[in-house]
């Protein structure tokens, strides 16, 4: 991530592979972003327990495919509000965009 930052300043946007959180561990995207981790998006697939820990360990936004039950019931922490998202934002790849909750890639 030095090299990117390097490249294009604060200029970038990191979206991690889908469920790369909840497989490879937050502890890894961490390292993987360096000082870079308020600047990414961590998918977390369907584990709010990797999500609230990404959130808590400072990454910007973090992707959990979870119940309407749990999704109100981490939206009512303030410092969580409005930095879970329930679907991967489309990217620049049409094959890579979800266009329902239930769609794999």
């Amino acid at each position: 991530m030095d090299r990117i930052t390097r490249l294009k300043g604060n200029r970038f946007f990191a979206l991690s592979v889908e469920s790369v959180g909840s497989s490879f561990g937050v502890p890894w995207w961490l390292n993987v972003m360096g000082d870079h981790a308020g600047l990414s998006v961590l998918d977390c697939g369907a584990s709010p327990i990797a999500a609230r820990q990404a959130l808590d360990c400072g990454v910007g936004w973090a992707i959990c495919r979870v119940n309407a039950a749990q999704l109100r019931a981490l939206d009512s922490y303030d410092r969580y509000r409005g930095r879970l998202l329930t679907l991967r934002p489309p990217s620049s790849r049409i094959h890579n965009l979800r266009e329902h909750p239930h769609d794999s890639l």
